[in-house]
């Protein structure tokens, strides 16, 4: 026994397998163009109902299991088909064996590779062009049908008046002694005459084929409808007409073409022309040297410990340095569909440039590059680069040691141990413990300095709240109170406020020193030094220490060569080693000459800058006992309290006085 019409067409669309119920699918309609005609007597027509779906998920009938044939696997996105499309009718009617499956993408011979998703993407397309070719076969079928029910009806005529001739001459009276065959009297009914039936033989349908090509016109197939009867079988050269009415001329395999219409794969979309896709291009690109999303990165030092307070929190970038490297697009080559037309490539875009503010391109636009000192900020898709650094917290391990090129503005405090360093300005709204803050610019410390005697501060002009155990460098520096503490100022120093003390340590300025109060009532040493400029009187040291070392090294080198001279002299004949070592003697003779002539001179600038003393002056409103005062050469031993005192230097008797 067959398999009912359901079960083939689940077998048909089986490569499809099981519909996907999430999906919202309509079923394939037969256009008002491809209906079927009306059908014959005595023909089997499939059930016309579209509403009713394949579910192959449902067990195959009966009828296949005792065939001994496994169910086919189903796949996962099942395509739904009403069951009185003509594929189905005509699957039925040919009652073909095996398992055909629109799915199969490789002909019998194992020709081509057609990616799978080149057909599932137009799979509702091929169906309705192969109902056409269904709906053709059906026609030629039922065409033949009603010749034959015709000639079977003429048979019947025929047969029908020669039976009627018959009786007549069986009207006529019998010979005598012989009865008629028949008698009205007799009981038996009249033979009724039945409707012959159709032929059993097959109908004389031809042997069909239809050219499938994808949209992208990348691949053709073909799909055979198998022949009936006496129908004419197609040849390889059938199907190299069907190909060249297509248009199919370029990609064409000829041992898939010769397989198909030898081996006959019907009911199968078998591959049988490939064009060339074309070779996509590439976008252009970026290649960056800095990190988007930056996360502090941890060093091993040498000794295998980690320093967490060296750990940065921002990407510090100078100017000109490049952010990110821009690559053009490629182009990518035109490819050839089955039809000879060439395929284009997809179009290619250049790089996306991430481009922030303070940023420039190179030139040749192939750089990306900062457009001044700061650090770098990735932010809406682009990089950016700021000058001012805003720290919201304590510079602390949470931040680690700051190094900035531009501004650093700190809300909380400098813990102990660390250093922020700025090629700019320094503000910071908490304290400085003891930790290190250096500064291109000025250095705004809004809480003081509590240094222990290891805080160092530099900038050109430093305001603080209040300075305690810290060293300074600065030109100038303005404070509540400063207490013991080492202060540097190539200008000047004021303790202004409402405290406006100096207490304890020394302070260094080159022009003025101002304070409402220096030194304390209980006598602590207070050091006050005016008109020696830090940086001048440091330079001056180690131009001293440098020129006696000079000409020491000189006195020897001169004491060496005369000595080898004279042994020359002694021994009669001239040394070779001696004299190399004698002419290189006087070569580095030369050398520090010239060397000793730039120190003099440098020496000279420096003496002449110390001795500018006219301009030194002390505005203090009391100075307590414990005070030293230095000015140029001059020392002032405080020893009774000094009220609204002002100290200067007297250039005639080279002696401080108070005014």
């Amino acid at each position: 026994m067959s398999e009912s019409s359901a079960g083939k067409f689940k077998r048909f669309f089986g490569g499809y397998g099981t519909r996907d119920k999430s999906r919202d699918e309509q079923p394939l309609e037969t256009a008002p163009d491809e209906q079927l005609p009306e059908s014959g007597p005595g023909e089997q027509m499939p059930e016309t109902n579209s509403d009713k779906q394949i579910t192959p998920a449902q067990p195959e009938e009966p009828q296949a299991a005792s065939s001994g044939q496994s169910p086919p696997a189903i796949a996962a996105d099942a395509i739904p088909i009403p069951l009185d499309s003509p594929l189905a009718e005509v699957w039925k009617k040919c009652d073909h064996p095996g398992l055909p499956a629109l799915s199969s993408l490789t002909p019998a011979q194992g020709g081509m590779d057609i990616p799978p998703e080149k057909m599932k993407a137009s799979v509702i397309r091929i169906l309705r062009e192969l109902i056409p070719l269904a709906q053709r076969w059906l026609v030629m079928e039922r065409v033949f049908i009603q010749q034959a029910r015709a000639a079977q009806e003429a048979q019947a005529r025929a047969a029908a008046q020669a039976a009627s001739g018959k009786s007549e001459e069986n009207s006529l009276p019998a010979p005598s002694g012989e009865l008629p065959a028949s008698s009205p009297l007799d009981d038996e009914p009249a033979v009724r005459r039945e409707e012959a039936p159709v032929p059993a033989a097959p109908p004389d349908v031809d042997e069909m084929a239809q050219v499938i090509l994808s949209e992208d016109g990348m691949a053709a197939w073909l799909f055979l409808l198998p022949p009936s009867g006496n129908g004419k079988r197609l040849t390889v050269a059938d199907g190299q007409s069907l190909l060249r009415a297509a248009h199919v001329t370029f990609g064409v395999d000829q041992r898939s073409l010769f397989s198909i219409f030898t081996k006959k794969p019907y009911f199968r979309l078998c591959p049988v022309a490939r064009g060339t896709p074309p070779t996509e291009g590439k976008d252009g690109w970026t290649k960056e040297h800095f990190s988007r999303d930056f996360s502090r990165f941890a060093g091993n030092e040498d000794g295998g410990t980690v320093d967490y307070r060296a750990l940065a929190c921002v990407q510090v970038i100078e100017k000109g340095t490049v952010i990110c490297d821009i690559y053009p697009p490629t182009e990518g080559v035109a490819g050839t569909r089955v039809d000879g037309v060439a395929a284009p490539p997809k179009a290619v875009n250049p790089a996306t440039v991430p481009a922030g503010s303070s940023t420039a391109l190179s030139e040749d636009g192939t750089k990306l590059l900062a457009d001044m000192d700061g650090f770098l900020d990735f932010r809406d898709g682009k990089f950016h680069v700021k000058n001012i650094l805003n720290i919201t917290s304590d510079v602390d391990y949470s931040t680690g040691n700051i190094d900035f090129r531009g501004d650093v503005t700190i809300q909380g405090d400098v813990r102990e141990q660390f250093s922020v360093k700025a090629t700019g300005n320094i503000a910071i709204n908490g304290m400085v413990e003891a930790a290190s803050v250096e500064a291109g610019g000025d250095v705004v410390i809004s809480a003081g300095v509590s240094g222990n005697s290891q805080a160092v501060i530099r900038g050109k002009h430093v305001r603080a709240r209040h300075l305690e155990n810290c060293t300074v460098y600065a030109e100038c520096l303005e404070s509540d109170y400063i207490l013991t503490s080492r202060i540097f100022c190539s200008d000047s120093v004021v303790a202004s406020g409402s405290r406006g003390s100096i207490i304890g340590g020394q302070v260094v300025a080159v022009n003025r020193i101002k304070a409402n109060s220096i030194g304390s009532q209980s006598g602590r040493a207070t050091e006050i030094t005016l008109g020696v400029q830090p940086e001048i009187r440091e330079e001056l040291h180690t131009n001293q220490k440098e020129l006696a070392s000079l000409r020491d090294k000189a006195s020897e080198l001169l004491k060496r060569a005369m000595y080898l001279k004279k042994r020359m002299e002694e021994q009669g004949q001239e040394d070779r080693r001696s004299a190399a070592e004698i002419q290189a003697a006087h070569g580095s003779l030369v050398q520090m000459t010239e060397r000793e002539k730039k120190l003099l001179a440098r020496q000279q600038e420096l003496m002449e800058a110390l001795s500018r003393l006219h301009q030194c002056r002390l505005e203090g409103g009391t100075v307590y006992p414990g005070v030293r005062l230095t000015i140029g050469s001059a020392i002032r031993n405080i020893e009774t309290i000094a009220h609204n005192c002002t100290a200067v230097f007297d250039t005639e008797e080279m002696d401080i006085k108070f005014v």
